[in-house]
């Protein structure tokens, strides 16, 4: 199938969000970090299942580079308010201060929203094109019946 399924969406947004994670703060792949920035920043969100994510002391972390040097700290796109150093000792727990909630849900629902409206446009394209080929018929065909009828070339 061409479109798809919810699941198989999530699983390549969570892949791809895994590799942001992971690289984020590296000096040499600063579009992952813009990327994660944006996502929490926009989405009102932090990590990818929550806040969490950002710890060195999660049995599972996702950002290897960020919790070399930042060892409870979220990044500052996570606040609910970004100012500078927000996000110092918030990946431990629930607090106020940050968004608590994941992106990765987030994050598909728009993926999700942008493929439905592609396959609308798609449909309309497809439409506009059938039409004008109907048309062309009908432009054509015309001039093709006199030259059958008259003997003469269009």
């Amino acid at each position: 199938s061409v479109l798809l399924s919810n699941i198989q969406a999530k699983e390549v947004v969570n892949e791809n969000l895994r590799t942001s994670l992971d690289m984020y703060s590296l000096e040499s792949a600063k579009a992952f970090t813009k990327t994660i920035d944006w996502m929490q920043e926009s989405f009102k969100c932090c990590g990818l299942n929550d806040a969490s994510d950002w710890s060195a002391n999660n049995n599972v972390t996702y950002a290897h580079y960020w919790t070399q040097t930042h060892v409870n700290d979220v990044p500052d796109t996570c606040c609910k308010n970004v100012v500078e150093g927000c996000g110092v000792d918030q990946a431990t727990g629930n607090s106020d201060l940050i968004n608590n909630g994941g992106c990765l849900d987030n994050a598909v629902n728009f993926m999700e929203s942008r493929m439905v409206l592609s396959w609308v446009l798609l449909a309309l394209f497809i439409l506009i094109e059938l039409g004008t080929i109907v048309l062309a018929f009908f432009i054509v065909r015309p001039a093709t019946f006199a030259c059958f009828t008259t003997g003469e070339e269009a």
